[in-house]
């Protein structure tokens, strides 16, 4: 699964309202085995206050359907306005091979929360069918759909009361239909639980997301979505990298201190990861060719 965010001049990217898909391996949403979702956040299975390793209760295939007789009853995943007995969640409406609606389905018993490991039932990753409680998506499956992780979805406030001892993050993405919270990492020390690594965008702080490096994901490698990349790695605008070719969208490069330390390559330097200066991110550059 990949997030969709747009690198700038330099490595940054900004979370675009969109993540086409996001498929995954490993720990949680984006990355192991991965999908190809396009961006620059990173949803960590990463810190939270439960533990990674407990299994949730099998999902199920219920879904509820509105009054009208139609479809699944539509929902909103923040408030949680479904039937009693049932969950709001978010799955693909049209087989466009993202999560772009909200739908009410039957809530499993003993259902998993924040960190917990999860599975989706169904044809795809999008069915919105899992054993997470109410109020979680499992994010960040393998191949079989398995081994994902329950991320939290926002609060009414946009507060992760759940992840990462209540300091994660919300990110609203696809048009609203995935407002999930991130764990918090420090891009230097690449702290993420699990196989996720951190990730920036054009705003602090940094999240954790798992991998989704189809394209290698090394140092110079090419990279259309942020963590596209490997842990340790930043996506780049092309312009701002040496031997990317211009065609491409951007191309991964070190996260570097500014602490006059950093082993950059070739002409590239360490410069400044924000264009103005965050408190507490004073030290955090990237590998990048000097403006």
């Amino acid at each position: 699964m990949s997030l969709d965010i747009e690198p700038t001049p330099q490595s940054r990217r900004s979370i675009l309202d969109n993540i086409e898909r996001w498929r995954a391996v490993g720990l949680f949403v984006l990355l192991a085995a991965c999908g190809d979702t396009r961006a620059t956040d990173e949803t960590g299975g990463g810190t939270t206050d439960t533990d990674t390793d407990t299994e949730a209760g099998d999902p199920s295939d219920t879904s509820t359907t509105d009054d009208s007789g139609g479809g699944m009853q539509e929902c909103d995943p923040i408030a949680q306005d479904c039937p009693a007995g049932f969950k709001c969640t978010a799955f693909d409406k049209d087989a466009s091979g993202l999560w772009n609606a909200n739908q009410c389905v039957a809530e499993p018993a003993n259902g998993g929360v924040a960190g917990d490991q999860c599975a989706i039932e169904g044809p795809d990753m999008f069915t919105g069918i899992d054993n997470c409680a109410e109020g979680y998506i499992c994010l960040n499956v393998d191949e079989n759909q398995e081994n994902g992780a329950c991320i939290e979805f926002c609060s009414a406030d946009m507060s992760c009361p759940n992840t990462s001892g209540g300091d994660g993050v919300c990110i609203v993405v696809n048009d609203g239909a995935l407002p999930i919270c991130l764990a918090t990492c420090d891009p230097l020390l690449q702290d993420c639980q699990g196989q996720a690594a951190c990730y920036g965008t054009d705003q602090p702080p940094f999240i954790c997301f798992n991998p989704d490096a189809k394209g290698g994901g090394q140092d110079g490698a090419p990279c259309d979505y942020v963590n596209a990349c490997l842990e340790g790695l930043s996506c780049a605008a092309a312009a701002s990298q040496e031997d990317c070719a211009v065609m491409e969208f951007g191309c991964c490069t070190p996260f570097c201190p500014l602490d006059g330390s950093a082993t950059c390559t070739g002409n590239e330097e360490c410069v400044p990861f924000f264009e103005v200066e965050q408190p507490g991110f004073e030290n955090v550059g990237i590998c990048a060719l000097p403006s």
